[in-house]
Order: C-alpha cells, then sequence, then structure tokens
C-alpha cells in the first residue's frame, strides 16, 4: 500500500510543477488604441515614412510583473509612461506596479528605412511583440502586426 501512495505523490507533484511550468495566466489586462482587428491579426498602421504610434491602457491582475515590448531590429521608440519618457531602439523593458500605473501608455515607433520600403511598397509586414511576465506563472503575449495603408484619393 505504502508503494501505491509514493507512486501516486510523485505523479501528483510532477503533474502540479508541469502545470506550472507550462501555465499562461496574463499578469494584466491590456487594452489597445489604434490598434486594429483585421484578418485575425491585430494590426497597427504607419505612415510612408515608417512612424507609426498605438497606446495601451493596462489593468494589472498581479503587482510587480515586467512587460516588454520587442520590436523589428533597428527600430527606435518613444514610450510614454506617465510623467517617464523613455527613449531606445529594439526593445523596452520595464516593471509595471500597480501603484503609480499611468492611465495610457503611449508607444510611438520610427521603422529603419530598409523595412520601411518593404512594407510600404512590396507590402510586406512586421511584428511588435508585446509580454508580460512574472514568476512562476503569468505570462501573456501579444503580437502585433505592423503594415501599411494605402490612402485613397479622392
Amino acid at each position: 500500500m505504502n508503494k501505491v501512495l509514493v507512486i501516486m505523490a510523485v505523479i501528483t507533484i510532477a503533474l502540479v510543477a508541469y502545470a506550472f511550468h507550462t501555465a499562461q495566466i496574463p499578469p494584466a489586462s491590456i487594452e489597445y488604441k489604434e490598434v486594429f482587428y483585421i484578418d485575425n491579426q491585430s494590426v497597427t498602421f504607419v505612415t510612408k515614412d515608417g512612424v507609426g504610434l498605438f497606446t495601451m491602457r493596462i489593468e494589472p491582475h498581479v503587482d510587480s510583473f515586467e512587460l516588454k515590448i520587442a520590436f523589428p531590429k533597428g527600430t527606435s521608440y518613444l514610450v510614454r509612461y506617465g510623467d517617464m519618457s523613455y527613449r531606445g531602439s529594439d526593445e523596452f523593458r520595464i516593471q509595471v506596479e500597480k501603484e503609480g500605473l499611468p492611465g495610457e501608455v503611449y508607444v510611438q515607433f520610427q521603422l529603419p528605412p530598409e523595412l520601411t520600403k518593404e512594407i510600404v511598397y512590396q507590402k510586406g509586414q512586421a511584428e511588435i511583440l508585446i509580454t508580460g511576465d512574472k514568476i512562476p506563472m503569468w505570462h501573456a503575449e501579444d503580437v502585433i502586426y505592423i503594415k501599411y495603408r494605402k490612402e485613397s484619393k479622392s
């Protein structure tokens, strides 16, 4: 009887460990503005010179998680998070706290010239990956595709 209990305990512990390892519960709800749902994809549009903009409203479920925004390689960005403005390229990271969370986070980006040409003239696309992480089981990923919308002349 003891062997059966030991085996069941080992299996239960393994299943719980696997569940914690594979669980992906979002640490926050994120609502986007200037991001459109087209053909089962979240899409933001850039201008002919490769500039894009969107905003995020974050409602955290847990306190103190890492928010990461990964842009295409060579992309410069300006993120306005509350009273602070962050400039950089390729990747933005911040620790999101429930206290002091701004109403909206503004994200402006400038694609590199080669990628801009590919998106504008060759109908290519790129993507922005937004992740939220807090160990042990809080994880979420959103992909926003970058496209160019040709304006029709009226």
